[in-house]
């Protein structure tokens, strides 16, 4: 048995914080909970900027994507960055991925078994990474007959059982992604269950776990492609929850928010009707529940293997989704919806469930995974700070804001003020204490909350 502990690192792409069970969505995640039930949790926890890329390369690094070098969705991640899957790498540990990275979005094709050698740099020793939800039916590569050629694992998958399905599901995502189809748009898959995408992840999940043995410590991120728009689960997922009742957002007059805001929502909510909203919900609850099942069935295999007792185990996201609050749908905008990540943290050992107000950020997993790991770092390389004190009851605060970047935005809240600077619009600042749901833009009345929270930021 080796001394240092296994990490599991489960990641699911654009899932709310709201979403877990009890939390204000009405969905249930039973798995999930079985994480909770022994981990700490964060509920104030955020991503470093609320897109895929950037977010993932913020958290490979342990930097703010300005620092890291990703501010935007297609970006690589610089190859001279170190990545905390590196230097657990270089500690000993065996670090496999399952699932998507998004850490070199413009290479496009990965490997037909997601291998290629940019994945080894970046520091996974097993890995199997895969396309996203959108690449994942995309076809960018031909043979000489102008028949499909894999971009990576799961294409290959599909083009070895039914290429037929492949072209479908192409078909369908160009369509969507063209705007042919509303952004809120939900279905139910036409692929069969089991090549269903976060199915094949999750399936593939299992297998590189039980290939993973105490002979070194380990670290597997199993990182999902969902809940991640469009919203197309199996049918038998959706059938579940095709009848159920969910709590629809509190309507928002979008007085005080940014012109580009009320633009946006106007092509994506407004005057979308209760009952389309739902069925939204319905296929995001049927997504969720596809990611849920996997981390029942992880945490089955470490139960039946022994192994529970020495492995960490981390559930998050790499951002939010709006899912109709203030009249918007997916990412990068600054509101709760689309900022807040769910992130729970177990500690071999422990037995019951424990809550931190800590400001927690996506970025501050690096350091917390290489403390656990024992690798070597050093603290003033990183923007991020360890989360292992307050998962050991340390109460001193790990940051006095919490920042989120995109594009020409930049966020800072304190845990109570939230201020929103778009370079060419109107800032906001809202107080979550009195208005959660971040209806009134207070910035008028607030000048020096402006004055005492900019002073946080590089960008005066």
């Amino acid at each position: 048995m080796n001394s240092h502990p296994n990490i599991l690192f489960i990641m699911a792409d654009q899932f709310r914080t709201a979403t877990l069970t009890g939390l204000g969505d009405g969905i249930e995640t039973p798995n999930i909970d079985r994480i909770r039930a022994i981990s700490t949790f964060f509920p104030k926890a955020a991503c470093t900027s609320p897109l895929c890329t950037p977010s993932r390369a913020s958290l490979a690094t342990g930097k703010l994507p300005h620092n890291c070098g990703v501010i935007t969705h297609d970006s690589n991640l610089p190859l001279d960055e170190k990545t905390y899957y590196q230097q657990l790498t270089r500690a000993g540990y065996r670090v496999a991925v399952v699932g998507k990275t998004d850490l070199h979005k413009k290479t496009r094709f990965i490997g037909k078994k997601g291998d290629l050698p940019v994945i080894h740099h970046i520091g996974f020793t097993d890995p199997c990474e895969t396309e996203g939800k959108i690449n994942c039916a995309r076809i960018l590569r031909t043979a000489e007959d102008g028949s499909p050629l894999p971009l990576g694992p799961y294409q290959d998958h599909l083009l070895k059982k039914d290429p037929a399905q492949l072209q479908q599901l192409n078909d369908l995502y160009t369509s969507y992604m063209r705007g042919e189809m509303p952004v809120y748009s939900a279905w139910e898959t036409a692929l069969d269950s089991e090549d269903f995408i976060d199915n094949f992840i999750g399936r593939e999940s299992c297998r590189m776990l039980e290939q993973l043995d105490d002979e070194a410590p380990w670290h597997l991120l199993a990182s999902f492609a969902g809940p991640h728009n469009p919203w197309d689960p199996p049918a038998e997922e959706y059938a579940k929850t095709c009848k159920k009742e969910y709590p629809l957002p509190p309507k928002d007059d979008l007085n005080g928010k940014p012109e580009w805001v009320k633009k946006r929502a106007a092509k994506q909510g407004n005057g979308l009707t209760q009952e389309a909203l739902l069925n939204t919900k319905r296929h995001y609850a049927a997504s969720v529940a596809v990611v849920d099942h996997w981390v029942g069935e992880m945490l089955d295999i470490l139960e039946r293997r022994g192994q529970l007792d020495n492995t960490v185990i981390v559930f998050t996201a790499d951002h939010g989704e709006q899912m109709g609050e203030h009249d918007l749908f997916e990412k990068t905008v600054m509101y709760e919806g689309s900022l807040r990540v769910p992130m729970m943290i177990h500690l071999p050992g422990q037995k019951e469930a424990a809550e931190s107000s800590q400001l927690a950020t996506l970025m501050d997993l690096a350091p917390t995974m290489m403390d656990l790991a024992d690798a070597a770092y050093d603290p003033k390389d990183l923007d991020a700070r360890s989360l292992l004190p307050a998962l050991l009851g340390d109460n001193k605060p790990v940051h006095e804001v919490q920042i989120s970047e995109l594009n020409n935005t930049i966020m800072l809240c304190d845990g109570r003020y939230k201020w929103i600077r778009s370079y060419n619009d109107s800032p906001e600042l809202y107080d979550l204490q009195k208005d959660p749901d971040e209806l009134h833009n207070c910035i008028a009345k607030h000048p020096e909350v402006i004055q005492r929270l900019q002073k946080y930021t590089f960008l005066h």
